[in-house]
């Protein structure tokens, strides 16, 4: 069964709903004027809402006729610290935050599923809950939701995600059925050692010297410790050290990211990166430590929920519409939701119009909206079919 036709009133309203929260963007754990706008539409239509104490996260809950169960759709709020330069007219004010993530476009979206329904006053086997987090860019965002009890009463059955991909091609949509973005978790490592004059080097121990030794060996647990077909991401982007240049200063500090598709390969790289520091650090005549700071879980779908919005997705669009590309090595707080329900998290096909994510010109893909609120219309028809 195709996705139902969608008003063209309504495909309207989400584009102008969009562009207004684009040019008002909020960063993690601010979004009450965005979860407000969202709460106002969605009352007048009669859905039922629950807010969270202390979080601007928002659930939207349509009925069904059994009211113990539900189908939980998710999209997130917030918006990335960084200055727009698109000069659209709609570009984001004031120049401190900027939806560069497509969160608004997803937000839309979501919105438009949910007065798609009032709409059309269907109702369904089960509730559908329409979540709107906050604070993904944060990574903790689901992870608050999941902890307050978002998924729980009524007891969710599935839930379902997707994020714009400027990377596919206009229309399509990603389905894949496994792994589809990495874990993420965050190190600092100091390296203590003893200072000195630039001029006496043998005088000291070195700690600029320990790092640069550590951060080229630490390549080596990808290199030569992990199975060349799994994959993982050690990554060091921080390097602080001294304030002059014949000091040899008394410590410097490491920070980086660790990105992997699977919980073996993030527990031993966490247990590789902890080794290598002391006794590199160590066999130097230094000290280190290491402040482990744990983020996401890999994102890996459901097989039989990533079956469901396959056809569903073909049923709406096609098979040539429906592709499975590679997975990918940015992260996702959505995983926390998938410990409460199974689920799957797709991708939409912007085409490359204003270049990649995190960009300080990109800029949501209007047209996909209406893709995006079919597909998710879908998703909801396939998932009443009998198992």
């Amino acid at each position: 069964m195709a996705s139902p036709a969608l008003d063209a009133g309504l495909i309207r309203d989400c584009v102008a709903f969009r562009r207004a929260v684009h040019a008002e963007p909020e960063l993690s754990g601010q979004e009450y004027r965005t979860r407000d706008r969202v709460a106002g539409e969605l009352r007048s239509a009669g859905f039922e809402l629950r807010e969270f104490p202390g979080s601007a996260a928002l659930s939207a809950r349509w009925p069904g006729r059994d009211r113990s169960r539900a189908v939980a759709f998710r999209a997130d709020l917030d918006a990335l610290p960084m200055e727009e330069t698109s000069g659209l007219p709609w570009a984001a004010k004031g120049g401190k935050a900027m939806h560069a993530c497509g969160h608004d476009g997803h937000t839309a979206i979501l919105l438009g599923m949910a007065k798609h329904l009032a709409r059309a006053g269907k109702t369904y086997a089960t509730d559908v809950l329409c979540l709107f987090q906050p604070a993904e860019e944060a990574g903790n965002g689901a992870k608050q939701m999941a902890l307050a009890g978002a998924l729980d009463n009524p007891k969710v059955e599935a839930v379902f995600g997707l994020h714009g991909w400027p990377e596919l091609p206009f229309g399509s949509i990603g389905v894949h059925s496994g792994a589809v973005m990495a874990s993420v978790d965050n190190f600092e490592i100091k390296v203590l050692g003893r200072g000195g004059h630039g001029a006496q080097p043998h005088l000291t121990r070195d700690p600029v010297f320990a790092a640069a030794q550590l951060v080229i060996a630490a390549q080596s647990l990808v290199s030569r410790n992990i199975d060349p077909l799994d994959t993982a991401v050690v990554t060091f982007a921080h390097i602080q050290a001294g304030r002059a240049y014949n000091v040899i200063p008394e410590e410097c500090l490491l920070r980086g990211t660790v990105r992997t598709h699977t919980p073996a390969v993030r527990a031993r790289l966490r247990e590789g990166l902890e080794t290598l520091a002391t006794n590199l650090c160590r066999g130097l005549g230094l000290e280190s430590d290491l402040r482990w700071v744990e983020g996401c879980p890999a994102l890996r779908n459901d097989a039989a929920m990533a079956a469901v919005a396959r056809r569903a997705a073909i049923s709406a669009f096609g098979a040539a519409a429906v592709l499975e590309p590679r997975p990918s090595m940015a992260a996702e707080d959505f995983p926390f939701l998938l410990e409460k329900a199974p689920g799957a998290y797709l991708w939409l096909g912007l085409g490359d119009k204003q270049g990649g994510l995190h960009n300080p010109r990109f800029d949501f893909n209007d047209d996909a909206i209406e893709i995006g609120i079919r597909l998710f219309l879908g998703i909801l028809e396939e998932m009443q079919k009998p198992a």
